[in-house]
């Protein structure tokens, strides 16, 4: 019994693995003939005026964010935002700046000296304090930037 098993299966294994292989030939050749088959004409849609205007606005410069004013401050001194930094968008009309973090030397956020409803800050320590800048113009295409003052009290 155990030798018509052993023979059954030298028959039979070798007899499905061929099957297997012939079944992933016949199928990868039906496949591509299905795809073959579904290809349809497409249309270009780049030429459309949506698609020209969203090209447009994705090739439109960021705005630029410029520190304008001085960059060396005393300690305990109210620093306006729009007197120290400025942002032009690509037509050079200017647009407003967001304040996103004011960070020490150490790394450390400062925003607690920050008054976001008036727009200033005052800084009570001395040392250099880096502020992160977002402008985004009115095609809301954002920019930003990182720029250091320095706080001194001589």
């Amino acid at each position: 019994m155990k030798k018509a098993f052993g023979t059954v299966f030298d028959i039979i294994l070798p007899a499905v693995a061929f099957a297997a292989v012939i079944a992933i030939f016949a199928g990868a050749s039906l496949f591509g003939k299905i795809g073959k088959r579904m290809e349809v004409p497409g249309e270009n849609f780049s030429v459309m005026k949506d698609s020209q205007a969203v090209q447009v606005l994705c090739n439109r410069d960021e705005p630029v964010i410029q520190c304008i004013g001085k960059k060396l401050w005393s300690v305990g001194e109210t620093i306006s935002i729009s007197g120290i930094f400025a942002a032009v968008d690509a037509e050079g009309e200017e647009v407003d700046l967001a304040v996103l973090d004011i960070t020490n030397q150490e790394g450390i956020s400062v925003m607690e000296c920050y008054k976001k409803d008036s727009g200033q800050v005052v800084f009570v320590q001395r040392g250099i304090y880096t502020f992160l800048l977002e402008a985004t113009d009115k095609e809301q295409k954002k920019a930003t930037k990182r720029s250091a003052i320095l706080i001194d009290s001589r």
